[in-house]
């Protein structure tokens, strides 16, 4: 039965791909290894199909993948997992996409990125979150909105789980999200020290590009690549705007962004020196 594509199948398919087409392998090819239509395999490498433990291991045969942690990597992706997620009671309440972005979170183990003009959620405080959330408006947080935010807290158990490893985070943020005052000086003051105690934190980098670094590489634009564990090293992007999620998995685009992340990243402060300038900003906010 075709399924609706999850990120992580997304992933999984989309690196089978290359696999195939570095060996310039057709579709016919594979079908052929697992006697069925090639139509299988597309659904597949698309991600509209789940693909069994042993009919991987007969692709990764295939595809000259011998090694075996790495093979390991790669059937650990595609293993369906069976633990209950803590946000599956909040199903009904939530963008399905937005649960794509908690289930991704969940399972990955680096992630590298940039925000432009907003702090962002794994590193928001509950006041500044709810002040996004509300978008200026006055008034307590609706049902929905009280369920993004409860989730949006819970997202950064992240930073702090034991098993698996806490997630890793590079975060280079634009000197604009350090002073746009969401929620008002008060909150932004707030916002601003738990940013310099998140970075204490030893798996946990993080960079300001202020404004005198000019034009970056991809443009002022926000984006994420998150890391699957090694040995696979699969890598997925995630394009956040206002109203959705877009998640890129080619190598191309990994490659592009990854590519614009180090841009940004030599152009940025340094950790220390980003640290000054966001205590710098906290003491000049008046209430």
């Amino acid at each position: 039965m075709e399924q609706r594509p999850t990120v992580r199948r997304r992933v999984l398919g989309a690196n089978l791909r290359r696999l195939r087409e570095d060996r310039e392998l057709y579709l016919e090819d594979a079908a052929k290894q697992l006697s069925c239509h090639a139509a299988k395999i597309s659904r597949i490498e698309s991600g509209r199909s789940g693909i069994r433990q042993l009919d991987l291991k007969v692709l990764l045969d295939f595809y000259g993948v011998t090694e075996s942690d790495e093979r390991e990597g790669w059937l650990a992706l595609a293993r369906e997992s069976r633990r209950q997620r803590w946000w599956r009671v909040l199903e009904d309440r939530l963008p399905q996409d937005f649960l794509d972005l908690v289930g991704l979170e969940d399972e990955v183990c680096e992630c590298r990125g940039f925000q432009p003009a907003i702090v962002p959620g794994l590193f928001q405080t509950e006041r500044y979150a709810t002040a996004v959330i509300q978008g200026g408006s006055p008034g307590p947080l609706d049902e929905a909105q009280e369920a993004r935010l409860r989730v949006r807290l819970e997202r950064q158990r992240a930073l702090t789980r034991t098993e698996p490893p806490p997630l890793k985070v590079w975060m280079i943020l634009g000197e604009a999200a350090l002073r746009q005052q969401v929620g008002g000086p008060q909150v932004l003051r707030e916002q601003l020290a738990h940013l310099v105690e998140v970075a204490q934190l030893p798996h946990v980098t993080l960079q300001v590009l202020p404004f005198t670094g000019g034009a970056c590489q991809g443009g002022p634009y926000p984006f994420l690549i998150y890391s699957f564990p090694p040995p696979a090293g699969l890598e997925v992007v995630l394009l956040e705007n206002f109203a959705s999620h877009a998640y890129l998995e080619t190598r191309e685009d990994t490659v592009r962004l990854g590519s614009a992340f180090d841009h940004l990243r030599a152009t940025a402060l340094s950790a220390l020196e980003s640290e000054a300038l966001i205590v710098e900003i906290a003491d000049g906010l008046t209430s």
